[in-house]
This record gives structure tokens, C-alpha cells and sequence, in this order.
């Protein structure tokens, strides 16, 4: 059962997602607090609102108020402040403190995009690919996930990966692919690193197939906690992909990808533990002992993971 091991699908939330890790951020600055920044705002400083609207939607400083982070954002986004404007634009693709609306959405993308901010350049490749607010144009959409991954955002990265891994707007081309998921990769992407590995697993359509790379790149992301990962190095220890077959040290990292996103892990783990047979794996059921000692390693990994033998 391969299943799909290195495009990852898009759930729901993808504009919070992004906007979230800006808004984490947002709040670090010394130029203001929440009562310099209000004063600030009243006198139409776009910095301050911004600062406050962040604030509101994180909850520091302030109680958590999404209308209200909605009201400075526009505030700013109206002077022509391109954070504003994306972080506007994802407030109503997402229906936080506003209606969810996604041509209002597509609105303030556009302003903030073509001021060359990439996350909102990113939204814009998203909104065209998924058909929210504007006709769906995938051809549109790479073109605006190209901006925004040369401006360094992983997402929009990511998303080429997979658009050329999966021949999807664009022919299958691993090496394209493969170039995008280095650059994610490079910015500590657990996701890229696995999807690196399946194309190494793979191989083909320009890239020479390498199981040996295959398997450092899953334990590499195994190892940073991504769970489709974690259920490939399982695999590899089940299969022999360059690492000696071992069903208990197959069920430790299964048993880890169940908890983390590895969809496939209990279908493996219910093969090792002989509950169902699915044809993926031939060998003897685990013992009690021996899934008892594979749990106890995925404890021993959780608790120190970075220093794990290889």
C-alpha cells in the first residue's frame, strides 16, 4: 500500500495557515505597546493598526477579537499598507470577525500582490487554483506561486513540488519538482524532505531512482516529526528500502506516523500485529514482546528525538 507518499493535499484553513505565521510574529516589536499603539492608530499610523490588529487576533495584550483585529486591518489596508491588505484579504477568505467572502478576498490579494507582497502573492496562486472568488485558472495561479516562491515562501514552494510531481497544470517533471522541494527543504520543510524521498523512491521522468537517498530523506523528516514520513521509513524497514528489514523497528515508526498524519500507519500496524492481512506484508504477526519493545522505542524517540542512533 504506497498510497500517495509525497504530494501532499491541501486542507481547509490554507490562507489562516500562512496569515497565522505572520501573525505570530507580529506582535515582536518594541516600537509599541497596546496603549502607544492605540493613541498611534487614532492618529491614522498604519504601523500601530497593524500592530493592534495582530495583537487582537493573537490575544496578547488584548482579548482575542477577531472582529475587532478585522477593523484595524482595514484601517490600514485602506491607506495602501500591503501586509493589511493580504492579511485582510485572509480574514474574509476565512470568515474571521467578517463574512466569509471570497471575492472581497480576491480584492485585497490583488492590491497587496501586485505591491509585491508574497503571501499575498501566494494567495492570489491559491485563490486561482482552488476557484475561490475568480474563475479557476490554474495557469494563473503558477504563475502567482512562482512570485511568491522566489520571494521565498515555502507554501507556494511546496505547491509547485507538487504540481510537477503530479502533473497538474503543468507535464510531470521531477526535476522541477525537485528543485522547488530543495528550496522548501532549505527552510527546514519536513514535508519537502519526504517528498524528496519519494521522488528518489520513484525515480524517473529526469531523476535516477536512489533508495539509498530515498531512505536518509525519510528519516531526516521522520526524524522533524512528519508523519507520511515517518509511515515511509516504516515502510522501509518492513521492505528492505536500503535499511535492514526490521518489522519491530517497521512498527516503532508506523506506530509514531499514526499520531502524526500517516494515514497508512494502521493499516501496516494492523498487518504486523496479524489483525488483517492486506497483502503489503508476508511475514510473521509481531509478538506481544515485540510490539511492546517497538512501542517503547517510539517513546524513547519521543522524548529525546534528536538523538536517536541512526
Amino acid at each position: 500500500m504506497k498510497g500517495n507518499r509525497g504530494i501532499t493535499a491541501r486542507a481547509g484553513g490554507a490562507f489562516a495557515a500562512v496569515l497565522l505565521a505572520a501573525v505570530m510574529a507580529g506582535c515582536a516589536t518594541r516600537e509599541f505597546t497596546v496603549d502607544t499603539a492605540r493613541a498611534a492608530a487614532a492618529r491614522g499610523d498604519a504601523r500601530a493598526q497593524c500592530f493592534l490588529a495582530r495583537c487582537y487576533t493573537r490575544g496578547q495584550g488584548v482579548p482575542q477579537d477577531y472582529a475587532r483585529a478585522a477593523g484595524y486591518f482595514r484601517q490600514a489596508a485602506s491607506q495602501g499598507c500591503a501586509t493589511a491588505q493580504s492579511d485582510l484579504g485572509a480574514f474574509y477568505a476565512e470568515g474571521w470577525g467578517v463574512p466569509q467572502d471570497y471575492t472581497e478576498a480576491i480584492k485585497w490579494f490583488r492590491l497587496a500582490a501586485e505591491q509585491g507582497d508574497p503571501l499575498a502573492q501566494y494567495s492570489m496562486g491559491m485563490s486561482y487554483e482552488l476557484g475561490r472568488g475568480v474563475a479557476t485558472n490554474l495557469t494563473e495561479g503558477i504563475r502567482w506561486y512562482e512570485r511568491a516562491a522566489a520571494r521565498g515562501v515555502v507554501e507556494a514552494q511546496l505547491e509547485l513540488g507538487n504540481l510537477h510531481l503530479g502533473g497538474r497544470g503543468v507535464p510531470v517533471d521531477y526535476r522541477i519538482a525537485q528543485k522547488w522541494y530543495r528550496k522548501a527543504a532549505a527552510q527546514h520543510s519536513a514535508t519537502a524532505v519526504n517528498a524528496l524521498g519519494y521522488i528518489c523512491e520513484e525515480g524517473g521522468f529526469g531523476v535516477p531512482k536512489d533508495l539509498t537517498k530515498a531512505a536518509a530523506y525519510y528519516r531526516q523528516a521522520a526524524r522533524a516529526g512528519d508523519g507520511k514520513a515517518q509511515a515511509n521509513l516504516g515502510r522501509a524497514y518492513l521492505e528492505g528500502l536500503s535499511v535492514p528489514k526490521d518489522p519491530v523497528e517497521a512498527y516503532k515508526w508506523f506506530s509514531l506516523a499514526s499520531t502524526n498524519g500517516g494515514a497508512s500507519a494502521g493499516h501496516y500496524m494492523d498487518e504486523l500485529a496479524g489483525i488483517a492481512r492486506y497483502g503489503d506484508y508476508a511475514g510473521p504477526s509481531l509478538t506481544a514482546d515485540q510490539m511492546k519493545e517497538a512501542l517503547r522505542r517510539a517513546a524513547e524517540f519521543q522524548a529525546c528525538p534528536w538523538n536517536q542512533k541512526p
